[in-house]
């Protein structure tokens, strides 16, 4: 009777979710690898055709604040606000799917990356 409630639970989760792509470890291992020597398109591109959970956007987080920070020192503060804004908006999509699958939300910007933000939009204005 419990596995049959597991699994009807684990059907509606996936159902809500079209991404059927999990990294585990190794995977993970390896798009941190990328990310780490730079390779930023092709690490998000792994990561973006990924189930989205709360690891996976956390990578894609780590992502979005260096790409912010590159454009902080080409002083292009547009960029800066897409770059975290762009994540933002993807894990709040994701939020109540990561809740589902391993009870937990997305993971939040760094306190760094929440100052680099208010400082950008201070910059625009």
């Amino acid at each position: 009777m419990k596995k049959e409630i597991a699994k009807q639970n684990a059907k509606i989760v996936f159902d809500e979710h079209p991404k059927d792509y999990f990294l585990f470890h190794e995977e993970l291992a390896y798009v941190r690898k990328l990310r780490n020597k730079g390779n930023l398109d092709k690490a998000e591109e792994l990561l973006m055709k990924a189930n989205p959970t709360p690891t996976v956007l956390d990578e894609l987080r780590k992502i979005a604040s260096t790409r912010a920070n590159e454009a902080k020192i080409r002083n292009d503060w547009r960029a800066v606000i897409n770059h975290l804004e762009k994540y933002t908006l993807y894990a709040n999509q994701y939020r109540e799917y990561c809740i589902k699958i391993v009870n937990q939300e997305p993971p939040t910007h760094t306190q760094k990356d929440l100052n680099l933000l208010h400082k950008a939009k201070l910059m625009v204005l």
